[in-house]
């Protein structure tokens, strides 16, 4: 793939997603947009975007199978979860992660 095909698809991509998200702006911005209705959805955004980008990666270590399956990764990342659940916030789960991926990875299991 040439250079001039790949910024060809990279404009086209940007031209799409900004359509894609300037129609529902145009959409909600016709009537009037109660935030009450639409804010449990708007809470769970930030976990389920975290949950999308994490997961591949913690799971999917060998792209073609599971044979490869990190169990400090998947310790890690349930210690994660856990503590996103009990507190409802991101910034200490993730710090505490990482800890206990540190901590299992320094010894070795």
């Amino acid at each position: 793939m040439d250079n001039l095909t790949l910024w060809l698809i990279f404009i086209a991509v940007g031209i799409g997603t900004f359509a894609i998200r300037l129609s529902f702006v145009h959409l909600h911005g016709r009537g009037s947009f109660d935030i009450g209705k639409h804010q449990r959805a708007l809470q769970l955004l930030a976990p389920a975007v975290l949950a999308a980008l994490s997961i591949p990666a913690i799971i999917f270590q060998d792209k073609t199978s599971l044979d490869s399956v990190s169990i400090t990764q998947i310790t890690a990342a349930l210690v994660t979860a856990i503590l996103a659940w009990r507190f409802r916030g991101v910034f200490w789960p993730l710090c505490m992660g990482m800890v206990t991926f540190w901590v299992l990875k320094f010894y070795n299991v």
